[in-house]
């Protein structure tokens, strides 16, 4: 019975999320019903919905993926996703709140519910109320970051006095005058709470779920954040922060952490290529669920539409063909992604397109935008090529590509050319992170670098006409749902 009561709180405080006219577009908190233990709050913390903190746009964006003309007229039909595809000027009109915004503040305001009122209960342990809270900090971080990346413009282009997003530090639903908080106040921000979350946070999840906070997937998101504000040394010390703990403590409850071999995988079937994966399981608390992925370090799903297995998401039409641009980086034989990672449609049925036969496909619908063993390994070796410390570079670099090229055919990479050794890194993760929105956030993090900007493909085609993208769609504009309530607003360009 109590399980089932925490379940009618938590419905009650998801319920009126989209009840109020302000941009949080979440209740008054007169209509919220009030948590009394620790079990509540941390209850709160575990909604289906905080397992998809990325919006499923960012998947779109990047150069890695390919839309055809039939595809987009008959398949697509979210027109969101349309515009965000050929990075229109204006993606989100008037005509509702997307969830692209008003999910990631509907999360930040039962975040920011939990920070101010948890710590204060009486009658509970403090520890296990510290730890709460600190997974609040984290999750509030890891939303304010997906936010920014798409509303913000990128931290290296800012100055200290140009507008990001808000940062709501209260829920008071009643301020109006609410401003865009500056870009680099948003960025120190989201550091802030990583940084006091990683004071009471388990080294490892406490529990066998990839989507709790630990400080394994802090030290990842810290890493994230500052590689996304192009600071490099300071990435470069979360990531060895990260990889300490991972070589001196194991996760109490068995979870692995590691980068998945292709070579010792074995073909099933369409359905289920991947023999000796950990089938997914349903967390027994609140709504919770998880993928078993080895090598995810603190997931963050961006869910896309599977077609070889049927299953939806939140642009249940979308499907990812990948570029021809992509594909043009897959020289090396023996490349094993090209056979786990892609498909090629068949010549009929549904996805069937006479505009363009033969595209391949991503396979799989599940995408973790958040932080992963490629990601950590793709990350040092990029900062440790930027230091021109090659050896270390190397060493991650040949780490991840030794599971991922067919082992009669690898050879490692060697070079003592700190240059080359940053293309072969980033050229390893186009080919490794398709549809997760790593890309999107690299074409924003790389367009003025002397190497990342050469291999960014600036327009797309369609039915003939091509669509550029400019420095300015790097940013996307504020919705004019929201923009509606605050004119006094300065719309990015």
């Amino acid at each position: 019975m109590k399980y089932f009561l925490r379940i009618m709180i938590l419905g009650i405080l998801l319920s009126g999320f989209s009840s109020c006219d302000d941009f949080l577009d979440v209740a008054p908190t007169t209509n919220v019903a009030i948590p009394s233990t620790a079990d509540d709050y941390q209850d709160m913390l575990y909604p289906l919905t905080a397992a998809y903190s990325a919006d499923a746009i960012i998947g779109l964006m990047g150069d890695e993926v390919y839309w055809s003309k039939n595809f987009y007229l008959t398949q697509s039909t979210d027109v969101f996703a349309r515009r965000a595809y050929l990075r229109e000027d204006e993606v989100f009109d008037i005509t509702e709140n997307p969830g692209a915004w008003s999910d990631g503040y509907s999360r930040i305001y039962t975040y920011n519910k939990i920070v101010d009122e948890v710590r204060e209960l009486p009658g509970e342990p403090l520890g296990k109320l510290l730890k709460i809270e600190a997974e609040a900090r984290l999750y509030r971080a890891l939303n304010y970051f997906h936010i920014a990346m798409l509303f913000a413009p990128p931290y290296a282009m800012s100055s200290e006095t140009e507008p990001g997003i808000p940062v709501v530090k209260e829920n008071d639903v009643d301020n109006t005058t609410r401003e865009r908080t500056p870009v680099h106040e948003v960025y120190r921000y989201i550091l802030t709470d990583i940084d006091t979350a990683l004071k009471y946070l388990p080294d490892y999840a406490a529990l066998e779920s990839r989507y709790l906070g630990s400080k394994l997937g802090a030290y990842g998101l810290k890493a994230r954040v500052y590689f996304n504000m192009n600071k490099y040394p300071q990435a470069l010390e979360a990531l060895e922060q990260l990889f300490s703990l991972l070589n001196t403590k194991q996760s109490p409850v068995g979870l692995k952490y590691e980068i998945l071999d292709y070579n010792q995988l074995a073909w099933k079937n369409e359905a289920e290529p991947w023999q000796g994966m950990n089938p997914a399981k349903t967390f027994p608390r609140a709504v919770l669920q998880e993928s078993q992925n080895i090598e995810s370090v603190y997931t963050s799903e961006l869910n896309l539409r599977d077609p070889t297995a049927g299953s939806v998401s939140s642009f249940p039409q979308n499907a990812i063909f990948v570029s021809d641009h992509l594909l043009n980086f897959f020289t090396e034989e023996g490349d094993l992604r090209e056979k786990y990672m892609f498909y090629e449609r068949n010549t009929s049925g549904e996805y069937w397109d006479q505009d363009a036969p033969g595209l391949k496909l991503k396979r799989f619908s599940y995408s973790n935008a958040g932080v992963s063993m490629p990601d950590v390994y793709l990350m040092a070796a990029e900062c440790y090529a930027r230091a021109n410390d090659v050896v270390n570079a190397l060493k991650y670099l040949n780490g991840l590509r030794e599971k991922r090229i067919d082992q009669k055919k690898y050879q490692a990479r060697t070079s003592s050319d700190g240059g080359q050794v940053l293309r072969w890194v980033l050229e390893e993760r186009m080919r490794e992170f398709i549809a997760t929105g790593h890309r999107w956030y690299d074409i924003r993090r790389l367009w003025d670098d002397p190497v990342g900007k050469t291999m960014i493909e600036k327009s797309r085609v369609l039915d003939g006409k091509t669509y550029p993208l400019t420095k300015e769609r790097l940013t996307i504009r504020i919705p004019e749902y929201v923009m509606q309530y605050h004119p006094d607003w300065k719309q990015n360009p």
